[in-house]
């Protein structure tokens, strides 16, 4: 009736160990999920930031035109080329310097926040392989995952030559 007691009880926890490491499992694959969905909101915010890098250069390099564009209206020049410099200069509804000051600021800001993005991904991307192996090692079972063997330890599978087991002695001839 003891031995019955006991069976009872060594099955009732030895069920509440592997519930429990179900559980601790299932909290590392989700560890392992949240770190990935950061990884990939961090990559869209780095394209995203990059990208609006991009447009901001493209703008500041136009508006230096246009600022050589008005320098040259000083100077005398033909009036074919005088004309397409005025038109440049007209199409800027902004005063040229004030605009060249807050896209460099803006420019300055993308580039920051572009190192930031790059610190988090690397931050991130170093979390998620560590919980990557902690998970790994929670999921080994020696005795389950005995099938599981490198590929360095598949030598013993090749096909050996057979030696020959019968060694003809000179002394054991006729």
């Amino acid at each position: 009736m003891n031995v019955f007691f006991f069976g009872i009880r060594f099955e009732r926890e030895k069920s509440r160990k592997v519930a429990a490491h179900r559980r601790a499992v299932l909290r590392k694959e989700s560890e392992v999920l949240e770190f990935e969905r950061k990884i990939r909101e961090i990559e869209n915010g780095l394209r995203q930031e990059t990208e609006k890098m991009r447009a901001t250069a493209a703008e500041l390099s136009n508006l230096h035109k246009v600022r050589q564009a008005s320098v040259a209206l000083n100077v005398w020049q033909p009036e074919v080329i005088r004309g397409r410099q005025k038109q440049i200069v007209e199409q800027s509804a902004v005063p040229v310097e004030s605009r060249v000051h807050s896209l460099e600021m803006e420019l300055k800001l993308c580039r920051q926040r572009i190192s930031g993005f790059d610190k988090a991904y690397r931050d991130e991307k170093r979390r998620l392989e560590l919980a990557m192996e902690q998970l790994a090692s929670m999921k080994y079972h020696p005795l389950r995952d005995h099938k599981l063997i490198s590929s360095g330890d598949k030598e013993y599978k090749k096909k050996r030559k057979k030696l020959k087991t019968s060694v003809i002695f000179p002394e054991k001839q006729g």
